[in-house]
Parts: structure tokens; C-alpha cells; sequence
């Protein structure tokens, strides 16, 4: 049993809910999780989403696994103080970069490439990528699917080790962007 699995029980007793209930209020069966309790069912998203919801808890409780030292670390990036990198049609703001030994990377990205020549063609990188959109419009192009037309509000996860690349087809598009990794890298 992992100790995230552990956690579920452990906020469901703590607020003494018995299994069955809480199975209802998620609308699954007490077996099914039981069976997540025990390690014995995968826990989605979906559902760790769902449970941190009816045990008002965040959902991180149920999908991370406790480091065994609590850590207090913090990285701050102050207005004009980031690293700039520039590739073509893509100005990047390395945002909050100071962790040691970090499971992600986060950008500030201005989309200038109106299209996809201007872009400088397809990228490619291993892991996820997670987009939010802040202002204008975004095209997303990907080899698998059609160019997708994100707006301001709108936000994307992706597997960036598909093709891809990034359109503004009017005014620049500004965007919030994660990307996921296993060590340092220069920007996508």
C-alpha cells in the first residue's frame, strides 16, 4: 500500500464517515473503494478529485507521495527580474526556477508566430505540457489532431512528446505554460 492510498482512509476516519458512505457520495461502490484504500485499484484523477471534494481536502493529498523530510521550499519571481530565452515566434519568462531537483518547469510564453513557418516548425519534448491561455488567441498544432483554437480562460494538458507547435493567428497570445520533467532543460 502506498501512502497516498493510506491517506483516503485516513481522512475518511478521521471525519468518520464509514466506506459505504463515502462510496455514495462519490457514486461508486464500498468495494470499489475498498479497493482503492488497499492499493488493490487504481486511484484516477478523476476520482482523487472527487474524494478531496466530499473530504474537503486537497487533492495533491491523494496523488503524491509524502516526502520523508516535510521541506518549506519556495521560489519567487518578481515583476522584471526573470531569464528570457527567445526562440522564433516564442519569447519564454522563466518564472519560479530556484528548486533544486524540480519536477517542472513554468514559462511565461509570448506567442508572436503568426504561422507555423514563423514558429520555426514542429517541437518535441518528453513528458507533459499544461497550457493556459492569459490573453489572445492560440493555435495549437499537433501531428494527431486537427489545429486546435485556444482563447483567453482556455487551458490544454498535452503529451509534448508528440509534434508540436504554436500559432498566434491574430494579435500576440500570452500563455501560462508547465512543462513536466525529469531534469533541467532549455526551453521547448
Amino acid at each position: 500500500m502506498t501512502a497516498a492510498y493510506l491517506q483516503i482512509r485516513h481522512y475518511r476516519t478521521l471525519q468518520k464517515r464509514s466506506l459505504r458512505e463515502l462510496a455514495q457520495m462519490l457514486g461508486i461502490s464500498p468495494s470499489q473503494l475498498s479497493k482503492i484504500e488497499s492499493g488493490k485499484a487504481k486511484l484516477t484523477v478523476d476520482t482523487a478529485i472527487k474524494i478531496a471534494g466530499v473530504l474537503q481536502v486537497p487533492a495533491a493529498v491523494f496523488l503524491t507521495e509524502r516526502s520523508t523530510t516535510p521541506r518549506a521550499r519556495r521560489s519567487i519571481t518578481r515583476k522584471g527580474t526573470a531569464t528570457y530565452y527567445e526562440n522564433p515566434g516564442m519569447q519564454f519568462e522563466v518564472l519560479c526556477s530556484e528548486f533544486k531537483e524540480k519536477q517542472n518547469l513554468f514559462w511565461k510564453v509570448r506567442i508572436t508566430a503568426r504561422t507555423f513557418e514563423e514558429n520555426g516548425g514542429w517541437r518535441q519534448h518528453p513528458g507533459q505540457e499544461f497550457i493556459h491561455v492569459l490573453s489572445g488567441d492560440l493555435e495549437l498544432h499537433t501531428v494527431h489532431y486537427e489545429p486546435l483554437k485556444l482563447s483567453a480562460g482556455d487551458s490544454i494538458l498535452f503529451d509534448a512528446d508528440q509534434l508540436h507547435a504554436y500559432v498566434a493567428p491574430g494579435n500576440d497570445a500570452e500563455i501560462l505554460m508547465m512543462n513536466s520533467v525529469a531534469e533541467v532543460a532549455t526551453p521547448p
